[in-house]
C-alpha cells in the first residue's frame, strides 16, 4: 500500500515537472525541475529543535520583526523578486558546495535571524537555517508557516528586489 502511494505521489510530481535534456560532448544528462508545491521529505520540527533552531509561527516572527530581527528568504529568486517580507535578504543555493548561503550575516552571532520559504512542506529555509546554525549563530529561527501565512496575516511585504525595512 505504501509503495503504491509513493509511486502515485512521485508520478504526480513528475507529471507536473519540466524535463530538460543537456548534451555535454556526447554525454547525455537530464534535469527534472519540480515545482515548489511540496517537498518530498519535509523537515521535521524535532530535528530542527535538536539542532538548536527555534521553530516559530508567523505571530512570533512578527514580534521578532518588530525587534529588528534579520529575515532571510529561501524561496526561488523569481519569487523573492516578485515579493518578500519587507527587509528580508535572499538566500542563495551554492550548487558547487550543495549548501545554502546567506550573504548578509551580522557580526553579532546572538542577533535574531529568521529563515522562511514557502511553508511547512518546504525544506529550503530549514536547510539555510541549519547551515547558519553550524556557523555558530545562536538565535536562529525557522518560520514554519512560511511566507504565505505571513502575507495572509497582513504583515509587511515588499515587491522591490532591494533590501529595505
Amino acid at each position: 500500500m505504501l509503495r503504491k502511494l509513493s509511486i502515485l505521489i512521485l508520478s504526480g510530481i513528475l507529471s507536473s515537472a519540466t524535463l530538460y535534456g543537456v548534451d555535454y560532448d556526447g554525454e547525455k544528462s537530464m534535469l527534472i525541475e519540480v515545482p515548489y508545491t511540496m517537498c518530498v521529505i519535509p523537515p521535521q520540527m524535532d530535528e530542527a529543535k535538536a539542532q538548536g533552531i527555534k521553530v516559530i509561527n508567523s505571530k512570533k516572527a512578527k514580534a521578532l520583526y518588530d525587534q529588528n530581527a534579520i529575515f532571510f528568504d529561501a524561496r526561488e529568486k523569481r519569487h523573492y523578486a516578485k515579493e518578500h517580507i519587507n527587509g528580508a535578504f535572499p538566500v542563495y543555493f551554492d550548487e558547487s558546495k550543495a549548501k545554502y548561503i546567506a550573504l548578509q550575516l551580522p557580526a553579532d552571532k546572538k542577533q535574531p535571524l529568521v529563515f522562511y520559504c514557502y511553508g511547512e512542506s518546504c525544506a529550503n529555509s530549514y536547510e539555510a537555517a541549519l547551515s547558519v546554525r553550524k556557523l555558530g549563530y545562536q538565535n536562529v529561527n525557522w518560520l514554519l508557516n512560511g511566507y504565505t501565512k505571513w502575507k495572509m496575516a497582513g504583515y509587511p511585504i515588499s515587491s522591490e528586489s532591494k533590501h529595505s525595512k
